[in-house]
């Protein structure tokens, strides 16, 4: 297949191209050609989504779409940027991908959507947003559903992706934090729930999207539901330090996502567990600087 994905450069695309790479023909949208020009197999395609897309410089044919690329830049003063990127960019790709021929199209979502709850997140439950960000995703989830009649729109909710070249990201945060002997901040029962899933597993998950006829929104979560106090108290067994807490006294809500549907839709596989995804992410090495896309 023909596939185009966006965010190539960042820290999910770069290892969902890895895996994809030998297997599609691969067009991967970047802002800076060189950030791909070592996978010969991939034909990079610069353009920064923050503008208006230009359809000439995308393959006239295309079968799917990926998009990952995001904007998750301060707010309120990025606010045109993040929008640009995370809405406006997503209505021209549909644009694009309805005159490009192509059947599908995958949308990287977040468990944000959901807003904060007191309950694990099902895709049954009713979409709350509450930040800018997460209204700048749900917005580029209801688009991708307007254009169901021309292309098959599958939106993909990420709950806490984690894994090796990762930065500014939660679990890296979180590592950080650990490092300079800094507490980590808590509810008074350990709070919030979470279901981190580790890149390996996101990826399987994606390219299993690409063969699937499903049209609809899949939460991508790990298979265990964990609190923050417990997730760092794993962070801190493979960095061999100890963590201290600050309890806020605030009441538990939770961002975590249930992965059932998504195990029946995708089918079930071996998933990389909590204590083994962390020793590959923090031990392999965490990345630098500051990154835009998923």
């Amino acid at each position: 297949m023909k596939v185009l994905i966006t965010g190539g450069s960042g820290f999910i695309g770069r290892h969902l191209i890895a895996r994809l790479t030998g297997r599609h023909e691969l067009f991967a949208i970047v802002r800076d050609q060189h950030q791909v020009a070592t996978r010969a197999a991939v034909t990079p395609v610069v353009s920064d989504l923050a503008r208006p897309l230009d359809h000439n410089l995308l393959p006239s044919e295309i079968d799917v779409i990926i998009h990952l690329a995001q904007a998750n830049v301060l707010f309120p003063d990025s606010a045109g940027e993040m929008f640009a990127v995370n809405t406006v960019s997503t209505q021209q790709l549909l644009d694009y991908g309805r005159s490009a021929g192509a059947r599908r199209f995958i949308l990287a979502s977040s468990g944000d959507v959901y807003g904060r709850r007191t309950a694990i997140c099902r895709e049954s439950d009713d979409a709350r947003p509450a930040s800018y960000y997460a209204v700048t995703k749900y917005a580029s989830e209801l688009l991708a559903i307007a254009y169901s009649q021309f292309l098959q729109p599958c939106i993909l909710r990420f709950f806490h992706p984690y894994g090796s070249g990762q930065a500014g990201r939660l679990i890296p945060k979180l590592a950080a934090r650990l490092r300079l002997g800094e507490p980590v901040k808590v509810n008074n029962e350990g709070g919030p729930r979470l279901s981190p899933i580790f890149i390996d597993d996101l990826c399987r998950a994606v390219e299993l999207t690409l063969a699937s006829s499903y049209c609809g929104v899949l939460n991508i979560a790990g298979e265990r539901v964990i609190s923050m106090q417990v997730l760092a108290d794993e962070i801190g067994r493979v960095l061999d330090i100890k963590p201290a807490f600050e309890y806020s006294g605030d009441e538990a809500l939770d961002i975590s996502g249930d992965n059932s549907l998504m195990t029946r839709v995708l089918g079930s596989w071996s998933m990389v567990g909590l204590a083994d995804g962390l020793s590959h992410a923090l031990r392999d090495g965490e990345g630098t600087g500051w990154e835009t896309d998923l």
